[in-house]
């Protein structure tokens, strides 16, 4: 999916977003920033279910989930 045509400096620290999902309860596997301009995370959510998801860089909002 395509999360946002908004330049990087509005996006926020990759490394803080991280922080903040593990806090929330998801466990990262792998994160990386996708072509469309998403935070991609592969991992668990809180319930333990492997997730993929995907965030606005911008507002952390989610774009897409999938779980597994």
């Amino acid at each position: 999916p395509d999360c946002t045509k908004e330049p990087k400096a509005k996006w926020q620290d990759e490394k803080k977003f991280q922080e903040k999902l593990v806090a929330d309860g998801y466990k990262i596997k792998k994160f990386k920033v996708t072509s469309g301009n998403c935070y991609e995370i592969y991992g668990w959510n809180k319930e333990g279910k492997k997730v993929e998801i995907y965030f606005s860089p911008v507002d952390g909002s989610k774009v897409k989930e999938e779980i597994n």
